[in-house]
């Protein structure tokens, strides 16, 4: 499958405009994805509130000129996600505010989705995650273009267009998901299955700047300059790593993939169209702590006897720390409490999913791994 790669090496908005339209050319023309009066949702990574600056969420200026190019074609453009916790109005607004999609939408001519509903729906040949609850905003459109942003994670290893349609899931019940499968490869199969049965048109990734480290939040901004796209976003997925140093076998979900036939274990089927891969590469970028090195040259019954005391767990950092009690409230087990306004975790019944990483608005939130787990993987 073809992969367009552009160079873009700012969030200017000429620049990401020139290089979303080379973008469009190099996989076919623009008209091969959009018609007049198609009704498009971009899918944005809106994780939670945040600056554009902090390169947690899809850039405010990439979403204005992908959605300036898009009308210009007479589409109808809707911009949303639905972040972790509560999926509520008075919450939504002052994500899009923070993340700039409010003036994103006001300078394009878009809208932000409002619709909140949910709907539950059963999908055809999945692997794990046979019934499902959506949001409701996919009814009012025709089509989806995923835009995800390219990062590392602290549970699934990294985040792009499989990843990112996570977000299709209605804030507070996606800690049900995690509660109920807490294994990496389950879960990642189930993301899969999410991505099958949706099937967005277009997945175009903002890689002008990513996060390295602890991401999906918590990590630090790092330059990459790209703008990647394909139909397939296994394939895009693939490149992305590429670029950052990170193999298929390394990607839970880029190796489930591979397992059901939806992509190779290689590079070696993807087509890349415009700039050449060896112009971006960030053979240095720092992956997310709680996966660095790998299990899978050690035998099953040994792992089993390991995991527990291998097990990486989130570690607070109190002299940050806030005590706003997201944590608690977006834990999928339940096992963080607030006392005397600070959150004290049961680790017995922790199940690593770093749910409250992932959400916490001032980084206070560090994985660590055991001693035990840094000898092996050292």
């Amino acid at each position: 499958m073809i992969v367009s790669l552009v160079k873009c090496e700012e969030y200017d908005y000429d620049r990401i405009r020139g290089a979303l339209l080379r973008t469009f050319d190099n996989i076919g023309g623009i008209d091969r994805f959009v018609q007049p009066g198609d009704r498009i949702l971009l899918k944005t990574n809106l994780l939670m509130k945040k600056t554009p600056e902090e390169a947690t969420t899809t850039n405010p200026v990439f979403v204005q000129a992908l959605a300036d190019i898009l009308m210009s074609k007479d589409a109808i453009v809707v911009i949303g996600d639905s972040p972790g916790g509560p999926f509520m109005e008075g919450r939504m607004k002052n994500i899009y505010k923070s993340t700039g999609m409010e003036e994103a939408a006001k300078r394009s001519g878009a809208s932000l989705n409002f619709n909140l509903a949910s709907y539950y729906t059963e999908f055809d040949n999945a692997v794990l995650l046979n019934k499902v609850i959506l949001t409701d905003m996919i009814n009012d459109v025709d089509k989806i273009i995923n835009l995800p942003k390219l990062k590392t994670h602290g549970f699934a290893v990294y985040t792009g267009a499989v990843k990112n349609l996570f977000g299709l899931i209605p804030g507070t019940i996606k800690a049900e998901y995690h509660v109920n499968m807490p294994d990496v490869n389950n879960f990642c199969n189930a993301l899969i299955d999410i991505c099958e049965h949706v099937k967005p048109v277009l997945h175009i990734m903002d890689g002008i700047v990513g996060m390295e480290g602890a991401g999906p939040s918590g990590g630090r901004p790092r330059k990459i300059g790209a703008i990647l796209a394909s139909e397939n976003p296994y394939d895009l997925d693939k490149t992305a790593c590429e670029i950052i140093g990170l193999k298929v076998q390394d990607v839970p979900t880029l190796r489930k993939a591979a397992e059901r036939g939806l992509s190779s274990d290689s590079m070696e089927d993807v087509e890349i169209a415009g700039d050449r891969i060896e112009d971006v590469l960030v053979p240095d970028f720092e992956k997310a702590p709680a996966i660095s090195g790998s299990l899978r040259n050690i035998p099953l019954p040994v792992i089993k006897f390991l995991a527990k005391r291998l097990k990486s767990r989130p570690v607070f950092n109190f002299d940050i720390c806030v005590g706003c009690g997201d944590c608690a409230a977006n834990c999928p087990p339940k096992v963080i409490e607030m006392t005397e306004g600070k959150p004290v975790v049961d680790y017995v019944g922790c199940i690593s999913c770093f749910c409250c990483q992932e959400l916490c608005p001032v980084k206070a939130i560090e994985i660590k791994k055991p001693l035990l787990s840094k000898l092996i993987f050292r």
